[in-house]
């Protein structure tokens, strides 16, 4: 979107205020580059990125009603050019495999140093790719990803919303408050559970949380 003799430009999307607060004084440090813009959510994050016209945009995967993979997507489809580099603080394999079939520039985990995300931003404007060892694993098996899934008795993979509430249904949150928690209605959680059990070849949501800890789609 710019030249290479530009500022890097980044856009923060994360509908965490602090995290974004600290990210941002963090590279306002680097002189090559500068913080344009920040959204806590996809509808804003939209909204700003003709605005701002970022380089990279820094992309959490856990945003409310709209996902980070779905505006990964979608930022993908009105903005081929733009970078996107997730920062997440979940490496599941069902997220992992979300971002492989998107095409984004790079995937880190929140934990990482924030020197990291700053050579990370660096490595993606110069056209490079930024996957950790463990994650770099998640995605070269994405091909084997659904063979295997069937093979070990799963009728079909997780939408990210479906993986967001058996994490919460592995944490012991009733359907009322999950669906507090996520701005969707009961009836909507309910059809979320009814889908988590049948996909996992389970017959409770019990043993659905049992099957989804052995094939490591929650901790």
């Amino acid at each position: 979107m710019v030249s290479s003799q530009s500022p890097l430009r980044i856009l923060i999307v994360d509908d965490h205020q602090m995290f974004r607060e600290g990210i941002r004084r963090r590279l306002e440090q680097e002189p090559d580059i500068v913080v344009v813009g920040e959204a806590a959510s996809a509808e804003d994050a939209l909204a700003k990125v003709p605005q701002t016209n970022p380089t990279i945009v820094l992309l959490d995967i856990r945003l409310p009603k709209v996902s980070g993979i779905e505006l990964a997507r979608r930022l993908r489809q009105q903005w081929p050019e733009l970078k996107i580099l997730v920062l997440s603080g979940y490496d599941f394999d069902q997220y992992v495999r979300a971002v492989a079939r998107v095409g984004v520039s790079g995937y880190l985990l929140k934990t990482a140093p924030q020197d990291a995300v700053v050579q990370a931003i660096r490595e993606v404007a110069a056209g490079g790719a930024v996957l950790p060892p463990a994650i770099a694993s998640k995605v070269l098996q994405h091909y084997s990803v659904d063979s295997s899934a069937v093979r070990d008795g799963m009728m079909g993979e997780l939408t990210l919303r479906e993986t967001d509430v058996l994490e919460l249904m592995h944490q012991g949150i009733r359907n009322a408050d999950i669906a507090k928690q996520l701005a969707i209605s009961p009836r909507t959680v309910e059809a979320h559970v009814s889908n988590i059990i049948s996909k996992l070849g389970a017959q409770s949501r019990t043993e659905a949380i049992r099957v989804a800890l052995e094939k490591g789609l929650i901790k």
